[in-house]
Parts: structure tokens; C-alpha cells; sequence
């Protein structure tokens, strides 16, 4: 399987992160959410009796895309890797004031989530990162590690940027740091992975380990409003004695000022004053809610504009009674998760 792209539609035995890990085990390079014309295979559950009314079923046919099943990949011969990416990340809940007295507490780091493994840098999807070897030369092999790539607060465009681009040069990624604030497969508390961690990650460069302090209920929004104020995102809190899961679970918690969403642009409104002829606001949908995004466009993105149907980022602080963002801000435009 070594080069090829897959797709997964349909319902299986295992989660999609389970199938999605024994491919690329098995040495697909790639997984993709929609059939592109890069993907080479549309994985589904049985081929006698295909989904037809299927969306990514319908885009393969029109592609001309390979439609295969379980049964065709466990007749291949595959070489599987020793070490693979595990089956999804554990994901952090809001925090809505749960107790969280005595949590160990953490910045919450705007940039590009990543695993470390097999000696490659891997997206939360699954998809291979490509990072310069002279980047991951001082990373341990023998630990998988769970960490941020980060190029500082504020910093989110170049860093993503960066670590999208395929052929990227030592040069470009030594701007860049792997904060790692976990490690998922020792089957230890929190707290003995942190000790781990830390002999592990000492004077590396490009390798930091994240720094987790206790915190009391008490001092929690002061800690927030202090790391907002010197241009972080938030906090990352997470549950003493607690263990690793591959999913989104209430032992982690993320508390910002602002939300993000994602929303679709289905318009505009001509700005006024020093900005007649420009544009003034985004009109646009989110869950089929209709509001206006002026806030947080620079110059640049009020001459040329995120185009009508794109998806952008938007930072809000809550949704009013009718679900509709309060205080919207632009903050990017959205690219897909890598």
C-alpha cells in the first residue's frame, strides 16, 4: 500500500481512527476526509452492496477512484511498521466551571497539535508532517510524544504555513518549537509522565517540555487574564492522577476568553468612512445562523477579501439566546486541518 491515499465512508467495526492507523501502518501515505483527486481508494465496509447514495461514493465514481474493502486490504501484502501513531488524541472540554481545584494548569500554546512517533512528526488526523530531519535530529525514538508545534503568541499563520509546506527548509522550521505536554502510550498517572518527560527533555533543541503548575480555584481567572494580557490564548487544565484516552474527555479541560468556530462567508457590506470602498464586513452563516464579521480584518483582507463560499476562523465571546455569535472578530482564514 506504500504511496497510496485513502478515503473512509461508511460504518465499521472499528473507529475510523483505528482503520485510518492500520493504513498508514501498512504504508499509505495519506487520509483523506473527501475523496480528492489525490486519493487513490475509497475504503467501504463491503463491496456487494455499495452505498450508492453516498457522497464520497458518488465523487469516486465521478474520479474514476478505486473503491476497495477490508477484505481487498487484508489481501495485500503489506510490511506493517513497528511503531505506529496511536488511534486518536485525547481532546480537551470547555471549561464551564467545574471544579478544578488543585488541577495542574498549563498555557494553552495557538499552534499546530502534532504526535511524535516511528521518528516522524504526525496531524491529529493521522496525515505525516514534514519536517526537516536537522528539526527532529535530538528527538528521543523511543517515546511517543504529544506536543504543540509552536512559533510563539501570535504566530498561528506562519506557523501553520510552515508546517503545511511539504519540501520546507531547515531555514524556515527553526523558527519553530515541539512543546510536548503528554506522553500517550506510558500507561502511567499524569504525574508520572511528567517525570518521565522530564529526564527525557532537558537542553533539545527544538524540543521543550511544557511547563504544568497547581492551581487553586480562587486564582484561575487572574492567571487567565495574565497570560491573555501578554498575548497568549488561555489555559490548558488538567485532572491530577488521571490517565491518557483517545478521546475527548472531561480530565482536560481549555479555558479562553474568546471561542473559536469556524463559519462560511455568504456576503458582504461595503465599509464607511475610511473605509468606503472597501469592505466593511463579512456576512456570514454559521449553523444556519446569519451575522457579520468586521472586527479583526487587517487593511489587506479589507482590499481582498476571504471569497464568497471560503470558510474563515471567528473568535466569539458566547452565543446570545438565539445562538448567534456576540461579539464576532475575524481571525483567519481557514485552510483545513492538516
Amino acid at each position: 500500500m506504500e504511496g497510496f491515499v485513502f478515503c473512509i465512508a461508511g460504518r465499521f467495526g472499528s473507529t475510523r481512527s483505528q482503520l485510518a492507523n492500520t493504513l498508514r501502518q501498512a504504508g499509505a501515505s495519506g487520509i483523506k476526509k473527501t475523496v480528492t483527486r489525490t486519493t487513490t481508494h475509497l475504503l467501504v465496509p463491503d463491496l456487494t452492496c455499495v452505498d450508492e447514495t453516498n457522497s464520497k461514493v458518488q465523487k469516486a465514481r465521478e474520479l474514476g477512484t478505486m473503491i476497495v474493502d477490508e477484505k481487498w486490504i487484508q489481501q495485500q501484502p503489506v510490511v506493517i511498521r513497528p511503531v505506529a501513531m496511536p488511534a486518536g488524541v485525547l481532546l480537551a472540554k470547555n471549561y464551564k466551571q467545574q471544579d478544578v481545584n488543585g488541577w495542574w494548569v498549563s498555557e494553552k500554546l495557538d499552534g499546530i497539535r502534532a504526535i511524535f512517533s516511528d521518528g516522524k512528526l504526525w496531524s491529529r488526523s493521522g496525515n505525516e508532517i514534514y519536517a526537516p530531519d536537522e528539526f527532529l535530529a535530538e528527538f528521543p525514538a523511543d517515546v511517543v510524544l504529544d506536543g504543540e508545534l509552536f512559533g510563539g503568541r501570535g504566530q498561528f499563520n506562519k506557523t501553520s504555513g510552515i508546517v503545511r509546506t511539504k519540501k520546507g527548509t531547515y531555514e524556515q522550521w527553526r523558527a519553530l518549537d515541539f512543546c510536548v505536554f503528554d506522553a500517550p502510550m506510558l500507561k502511567e498517572p499524569f504525574e508520572q509522565r511528567m517525570v518521565h518527560l522530564s529526564k527525557l527533555i532537558t537542553t533539545n533543541q527544538h524540543l521543550k517540555l511544557c511547563k504544568q503548575s497547581k492551581v487553586d480555584a480562587a486564582s484561575l481567572q487572574g492567571l487567565l487574564s495574565e497570560v491573555v494580557s501578554e498575548g497568549g490564548e488561555g489555559l490548558m487544565l488538567r485532572k491530577p492522577g488521571s490517565m491518557y484516552e483517545f478521546k475527548r474527555s472531561s480530565t482536560l479541560l481549555k479555558m479562553k476568553v474568546m471561542h473559536d468556530a469556524e463559519c462560511v462567508v455568504i456576503g458582504y457590506e461595503d465599509g464607511l468612512g475610511k473605509y468606503k470602498g472597501l469592505c466593511g464586513a463579512l456576512v456570514c452563516e454559521y449553523r444556519g445562523k446569519m451575522f457579520k464579521v468586521g472586527s479583526g480584518l487587517t487593511d489587506s483582507d479589507r482590499k481582498n477579501p476571504p471569497k464568497m463560499g471560503s470558510t474563515i476562523t471567528f473568535g466569539y465571546f458566547e452565543m446570545s439566546p438565539n445562538c448567534i455569535p456576540r461579539h464576532p472578530t475575524f481571525k483567519r482564514k481557514f485552510e483545513g486541518r492538516i
